[in-house]
């Protein structure tokens, strides 16, 4: 014995790459052997994944799992149109043949006319017709013809209307025939013994692709601190809406403000041969970076405002998913409350969790490619590891701009925020620049440079700031690039990059001098020529 039972989704678990859907349903049996039909499962669901369990006085048998296909036909009279259709193709045959017929008719009333007129000159010679017979002859045909090409013309606009119905019922015929597809669903039969009149309660799970989720957060940097809010954006493409659910979300599978790193600037030997036949080289040209910060704000209507105004609102309270971690470091979030995730092409935030961590403000310039410094806030991460994601960031409360978030693992530190620190000028001057001509008596040309890097901090606190430059940089031993001590110790230099950490006190400033020397053999060509 069959029974068809209705079931619905009550909780869905989705991971990273699918989703694990719970279905519940009940239904009232007699004794005897019973197979339980569900049906109308999507497609996606894996076969082989489907597990049943359930309540009442029965015991269960097995589960079989099958596709059934079938042609979903739109809403619509589909047969009353093609119906309709015939009609009027039958009826314009008619109306042609119509027209066909008063254009004979016409034809042959001219060819009538023509020979009574070429025939009458001799009728009258020999007296056998009349003037009369003529004028009345002229008449009668006139209008015969008249009365034809009147009728003519009728049928041509019947024929003009035809036309467009039948052209109107075309083209619905063809958008409800390319609205028919076949659908494929997923039926499950249960077979149950059951031992006496009892209600029956199955639990029916399994596992369907087309769903998943993406990890995006909105980070909030203030003092010392950085609150982390994680959203799931979720998708739902299963072609089942998930209405009224419980949800768990499990970790199991525009222009920012650019930082621009350091790059050695190589020089060497200035050979011909090697640039031959090529086109502009376009050596010694300096790319500069302009760090932007682009801002966000919303603005409220004032009719709205006053609106507000009028009955003041209490805050609402934002409630956060309960995580817990499993067995290899996976996370599951149980999302507090029920849901609606209908089954369609946008994502579906739903904010998991919030936390906050352990900053600190960083400063950055790159006195060679960068006109303006740039702060960021370095984040030491929780106890919990950030996935890869989109980032929205803010600075107590405001938008600042968006960047994309790499796998970080707990307790790691990572910087966030670049942005524009219009607090802190900073400038880079050629003091001197020199060629030593008394090289020339050793066969070598020399070349001295003395640069000022000065900073100023107009910001009410002390900043922390790492600060980086560049000098030629030669592998070749015909070009000899020397540096002087600088009037900081860098913290670092490497292939010609000089790296400097330090600190400057607020409404001080800080000045860096340095200068370095090239040296080079009478012949040879530097390329990129030097500054």
């Amino acid at each position: 014995m069959k029974k068809e039972m209705t079931t619905r989704i009550t909780e869905v678990t989705v991971f990273r790459d699918g989703a694990r859907i719970t279905r519940s349903g009940k239904t009232e049996l007699i004794p005897g052997e019973h197979v339980v039909l569900i049906t109308g499962i999507s497609e996606y669901a894996h076969d082989d994944s489907f597990r049943v369990k359930g309540k009442g006085a029965a015991i269960l048998r097995g589960i079989d799992v099958k596709k059934t296909s079938s042609v979903f036909e739109p809403p619509g009279e589909l047969k009353e149109m093609k119906k309709n259709l015939e009609v009027l193709e039958k009826k314009r045959v008619e109306v042609s043949d119509s027209i066909q017929y008063q254009e004979s008719r016409a034809a042959h009333l001219s060819s009538i006319m023509q020979q009574f007129s070429a025939e009458f000159g001799k009728w009258f010679a020999a007296g056998e017709s009349t003037m009369d017979h003529l004028s009345t002859m002229d008449r009668t045909t006139l209008k015969l013809l008249s009365d034809a090409k009147k009728k003519q013309r009728e049928l041509r606009e019947d024929l003009e209307k035809l036309d467009a119905e039948i052209q109107v019922l075309h083209s619905n015929i063809q958008r409800v025939q390319g609205q028919m597809r076949i659908i494929t669903t997923t039926d499950v039969n249960v077979t149950v013994e059951v031992q006496e009149n009892t209600r029956i309660e199955l639990e029916v799970t399994y596992q369907i692709g087309g769903a998943g989720w993406s990890p995006t957060y909105d980070v909030d940097v203030g003092e010392n601190t950085a609150s982390v809010k994680r959203i799931a954006q979720i998708y739902n493409h299963t072609l089942e809406d998930w209405e009224d659910i419980e949800l768990v979300v499990s970790t199991a599978s525009a222009r920012p403000v650019e930082a621009v790193e350091p790059t050695p600037f190589y020089v060497d030997v200035y050979r011909p041969y090697a640039a031959e036949g090529s086109g502009p080289s376009g050596f010694g040209e300096t790319r500069v970076a302009k760090a932007e910060m682009s801002k966000d704000m919303d603005y409220l209507d004032d009719e709205v405002e006053k609106a507000y105004e009028e009955e003041p609102l209490v805050d609402m309270i934002e409630t956060y998913a309960e995580a817990t971690e499993t067995l290899g470091g996976t996370v599951i979030y149980d999302v507090p409350g029920r849901l609606d995730i209908p089954s369609d092409d946008d994502p579906h935030p739903v904010t998991l969790t919030e936390e906050k961590f352990e900053s600190r403000r960083l400063h950055f310039w790159n006195a060679y490619a960068m006109p303006e410094v740039v702060a960021q806030d370095e984040i030491t991460n929780g106890d919990s590891v950030l996935l890869p994601g989109n980032v929205k960031v803010y600075a107590a409360g405001d938008f600042i701009g968006e960047t994309n978030l790499s796998l970080i693992a707990p307790r790691e530190k990572f910087q966030l925020g670049t942005r524009t620190s219009y607090d802190v000028k900073a400038e880079k001057k050629l003091v001197e620049k020199d060629t030593e001509k008394a090289g020339f008596t050793r066969g070598k040309k020399r070349r001295d440079y003395k640069y000022r890097i000065e900073l100023k901090n107009f910001s009410k606190d002390t900043i922390e700031i790492r600060i980086v430059d560049r000098i030629p940089y030669s592998s070749s031993e015909k070009i000899e690039v020397e540096l002087k001590t600088p009037s900081l110790i860098p913290k670092k230099t490497e292939l010609g990059v000089i790296e400097w950490e330090t600190s400057i006190e607020s409404q001080k400033k800080l000045a860096i001098e340095y200068s370095f020397a090239v040296e080079w053999e009478k012949e040879v060509s530097i390329r990129p020529p030097l500054p």
